[in-house]
């Protein structure tokens, strides 16, 4: 028999029931968990983080021993379902899949939402996903190196850029890529990627960075030529594919990633639980070889490492930030 549970026990039959339901709630977190957890998706039913969700709630259900629901709730750039979940109980039954946007682009842009880093606690990191710079096939550009050099050749507001919206992780990745080579690129933005791909396509626009999964079969048919990775390590997907790092921009990062959050105040050993969850299924093959066909590279942080992933990330694309004046207004 647990302490916890004795200890209920004896406050039942000692000071009468009504004194025991007030020292329930140590028991159930010791017996965490006894029903459904629901997990939260900032983004529409049958996308990639969706599917992602569904996933990853299916092994951490068999881990945890109680289902893990899947709830969407898109919308305001992450911050409806980031908010939801910093409102909710810090007992350990809602849980955020967050992504970069979540966790570092909405607090450097200061965007107004019902939510802030401190209403949250991390689980772990889950996957990131490949960003590639890339341009059309009938672009002459055949490396990163040729965009640099011709862009700075070219008389301002020659060559611009796609983007599926202002202060996404793909405007930011550019503008990085723009302060970093010391090149002039117009930024286009457009209302998501699928609209910007025909531009993209027909040269309207010169270059885009962009998820490798949203593309992946423009570049497998050679409609699409990737220059280089935003990603600090190569990827399985693209592995002729330099990343900009090797390219000589050193500590240069820029990839999507999600992870799971909680409540900030969960009890510190039902998190416990939960990161315990999350490891163990991540460690299974099976879920790795689901995350790699939907474009995802599996990579479990745990929150420490997690925590340290989104310190670099914000200082990476805070300086962008600043040096650019980028603004949402």
């Amino acid at each position: 028999m647990s302490t916890c549970l004795r200890s209920c026990l004896i406050t039942l039959f000692g000071l009468g029931l009504a004194t025991a339901l007030g020292a329930a709630p140590a028991c159930a977190s010791d017996a965490y968990p006894t029903r459904p957890i629901v997990m939260v998706v900032p983004f529409a039913a049958g996308g990639g983080s969706d599917n992602l969700a569904r996933i990853l709630a299916g092994g951490m259900s068999e881990e945890l021993g109680q289902p893990v629901v899947v709830e969407n709730k898109p919308g305001g750039s992450t911050t409806i379902a980031a908010g939801f979940v910093a409102r909710a109980q810090p007992d350990g039954y809602t849980m955020l899949l967050g992504s970069l946007t979540t966790f570092v682009v909405n607090p450097l842009l200061e965007v107004k939402s019902s939510y802030t880093l401190d209403d949250l606690s991390l689980v772990g990191m889950v996957a990131s996903f490949p960003m590639a710079y890339v341009v059309p096939s009938s672009s002459p550009f055949q490396s990163m190196a040729e965009l640099v050099e011709n862009v700075k050749s070219a008389p301002p507001g020659t060559h611009s850029y796609a983007s599926p919206g202002v202060g996404s992780p793909h405007h930011l990745g550019m503008e990085a890529l723009k302060y970093r080579a010391g090149i002039d690129l117009v930024h286009v933005p457009y209302r998501g990627i699928s609209p910007a791909i025909p531009d993209l396509m027909s040269g309207r626009v010169t270059a885009m960075l962009v998820d490798y999964a949203a593309v992946a079969g423009l570049i497998k048919d050679g409609r699409l030529r990737p220059l280089a990775l935003g990603s600090a390590e190569p990827t399985a997907f693209l592995p002729e594919v330099p990343t900009m790092r090797s390219l000589g921009y050193d500590d240069f990062q820029i990839a999507g990633l999600q992870g799971l959050a909680v409540p900030a105040g969960v009890p510190a050993d039902v998190l416990g639980k939960l990161v315990a969850a999350l490891r163990d299924t991540m460690a299974d093959d099976a879920i790795q070889a689901r995350l790699r066909d939907i474009g995802l590279d599996p990579e479990f942080l745990d929150p420490a490492a997690f925590a340290q992933r989104l310190t670099q990330e914000r200082k990476e694309l805070g300086t962008v930030i600043k040096a650019n004046n980028i603004t949402l207004e």
